[in-house]
């Protein structure tokens, strides 16, 4: 993995991907601390309004892409609250999916921050009519929403027995290792010092829930 530093600067206009130093003279201090597979590739970097967007593909992805890792800030007042917000997008897909599950991972605060991770299962995407897996954390700081989103976009298994359950076609080591990277991006602000960009801003401070 090699580390994504994702400041709130991106959403205003100007973006740093590298884990350097900002200087105490910046006025936007709220930084997202985050990872990119080593070898993937920045597929997306766009602006739109007060919405960034940076996605990043597996090295030679296909057309149409199969995995996906995306980071958005969406900057202004009245920011949502982030279990509010995961709700919403649950809502949408399960009307676009059959055999939806939504999988509560985590909710609570980190570094005092209100922060989310969920996993949502498509069974079958109606448009596509294959699985999709989506991976989401969302953390509401002072200055942006962040939401980041490890997508698959998968094939179906073959059929399965008929005294055998139905599987989701994706190693389950995988998903639990994405589950913790996810839980281990984190928010902070070098400015407050009820959100210190200390290593204590990667403990949860409530219990997973699963």
């Amino acid at each position: 993995m090699r580390l994504l530093t994702f400041l709130i600067v991106c959403a205003l206009g100007a973006c740093a991907t590298a884990s350097t130093t900002i200087p105490p003279a910046q006025a936007n201090t709220e930084t997202l601390h985050a990872q990119v597979p080593e070898a993937w590739e920045q597929a997306t970097n766009k602006r739109m309004g007060n919405l960034h967007i940076e996605e990043f593909l597996p090295p030679n992805s296909p057309v149409p892409w199969q995995q996906k890792l995306s980071y958005e800030a969406l900057s202004g007042s009245g920011l949502p609250d982030p279990l509010t917000f995961v709700q919403g997008l649950a809502e949408q897909q399960s009307k676009l999916c059959n055999d939806f599950e939504d999988f509560n991972i985590f909710a609570g605060f980190e570094n005092g921050y209100p922060s989310v991770v969920r996993i949502l299962q498509c069974g079958e995407n109606q448009r596509t009519h294959k699985p999709i897996l989506t991976m989401i954390k969302v953390i509401r700081g002072n200055k942006a929403l962040y939401t980041i989103s490890r997508i698959w976009r998968l094939e179906k298994t073959p059929p399965q027995l008929s005294d055998q359950p139905a599987e989701f076609p994706i190693d389950q080591t995988e998903v639990a290792a994405w589950s913790q990277i996810l839980r281990s991006i984190t928010l902070c602000d070098s400015s407050l010092a009820a959100h210190s960009c200390t290593p204590k801003v990667s403990t949860p401070k409530a219990s997973p829930e699963v």
